[in-house]
């Protein structure tokens, strides 16, 4: 009965635990939800990225992109038939994406 009972705490603790990870990421995810539109160029095209369900979509115009979120990055990452793939980083000093690292792009919050 000790035995089951100790089982059974260990059990709920590692649940506890996954369920507090997985909290963190989703709260990580919310700095990348949202309008966009580039900073750094006069294009007015606005991008979205949402999150439906479990996956993260990065719509702009008709194209519809499913990026994944790497935690150990803290990033945004997607592949391109153009490149090997893309980066999208957020930072937090002035609120921006930054794609690839700023060096293929910057981008602004529409509200």
């Amino acid at each position: 009965m000790k035995k089951t009972l100790i089982s059974a705490i260990a059990l709920i603790v590692f649940a506890m635990m996954i369920m507090q990870s997985c909290d963190s990421s989703s709260s990580k995810l919310d700095k990348f939800m949202g309008k966009w539109k580039r900073s750094d160029t006069t294009q007015k095209d606005i991008v979205l990225i949402k999150k439906e369900d479990e996956t993260i979509l990065i719509i702009a115009k008709k194209d519809t992109i499913v990026a994944r979120y790497d935690k150990k990055n803290d990033a945004l990452k997607f592949a391109a038939f153009w490149t090997d793939g893309v980066i999208i980083t957020y930072n937090p000093k002035n609120g921006h994406l930054l794609v690839n690292n700023g060096k293929d792009g910057e981008a602004i919050r529409v509200k």
